[in-house]
């Protein structure tokens, strides 16, 4: 069992549900969250995460935010509805765009300035993955038999997406994307630490590792395994190589110092389900839950 050095939960006033987290500097970060059907949660802080300021949605019909990403130079979030997010200037507003197919965005990333790419999915059988701009110009790449639920890329090339019972790899900057040899969960969220090592973590609590960019996969955590403790992960996120932490449902915290092979448990601080996980530059954790939970981890 691990005892955080120093945790803190941070009231922002959020009571819905937190889905993503990200800090592009010391100072500026942005959560988002809400309801699939009926909350629109879009926060910014201004002074490393002491305080948050939330976006006054407006708009009708609001609907959830569950992806965000930052090119270097404009911050985009996705939600359901295909409705994408950006802050405006230096203020708290937001402004939305709307794409025409109207999927649920689950998550986003850029390879490169301007370059991004997003994934939907909905009822387990059913995912895309999109290109797009800043501008939030979009095209289709593919249409896939299973829901997808995250992406991420090592360089502007070689990139890796996940989902139901699925792993994909494009080596050809996302123009195709090639199924990978490793089943058997609800994969919900990677860690791309380099074209090489790459972790994904599932809803029914296992845990993979390639080393070799995809060649062979190792199953670090065996969610089927009926001996072992019942893991609902939800997010992974490394530090480097040996370092990484995963959340799940029900407060779950666990934290690995050798590259996966171990994992340990976090001592509760919560029952709510985490749903995001993220580092900030300092190299602390912040992670996201039901209910409006944020933590701040310092180790």
């Amino acid at each position: 069992m691990l005892y955080p050095q120093d945790s803190q939960e941070i009231v922002t006033g959020a009571k819905s549900d937190i889905n993503g987290i990200l800090f592009i500097n010391d100072s500026v970060g942005y959560i988002i969250g809400g309801e699939k059907y009926d909350s629109t949660l879009l926060m910014t802080t201004n002074d490393g995460g002491k305080t948050w300021i939330r976006f006054a949605y407006n708009g009708e019909h609001p609907k959830g935010v569950f992806g965000i990403a930052y090119d270097g130079k404009k911050v985009m979030a996705g939600g359901f509805e295909g409705r994408s997010y950006s802050p405006v200037g230096n203020s708290a507003d937001w402004e939305m765009r709307q794409m025409q197919n109207w999927d649920w965005i689950q998550n986003m990333t850029f390879s490169a300035p301007n370059k991004g790419f997003l994934v939907t999915g909905e009822g387990y059988a059913f995912g895309r993955i999109y290109k797009f701009d800043t501008a939030f110009n979009v095209s289709l790449v593919d249409t896939f038999a299973y829901q997808l639920s995250d992406i991420a890329f090592a360089n502007e090339q070689i990139g890796y997406a996940c989902g139901y019972g699925a792993v994909l790899k494009t080596t050809d900057g996302g123009n195709s994307w090639q199924l990978q040899d490793i089943q058997g969960d609800f994969y919900k969220s990677l860690s791309v630490m380099d074209a090489e090592n790459i972790w994904a973590v599932g809803y029914n609590g296992s845990i993979i590792h390639t080393a070799d960019g995809g060649k062979h996969w190792e199953k670090q955590r065996n969610g089927d395994n009926p001996l072992i403790s019942k893991y609902r992960f939800r997010d992974v996120v490394f530090k480097n190589k040996e370092i990484g932490y995963a959340a799940g449902d029900k407060g779950l915290i666990v934290k690995t110092v050798d590259g996966g092979i171990h994992w340990s448990l976090f001592k509760e601080v919560t029952n709510e389900d985490l749903k995001c996980i993220t580092l900030k530059s300092d190299g602390s954790l912040w992670i996201g839950g039901s209910n409006g939970f944020v933590l701040h981890i310092t180790e």
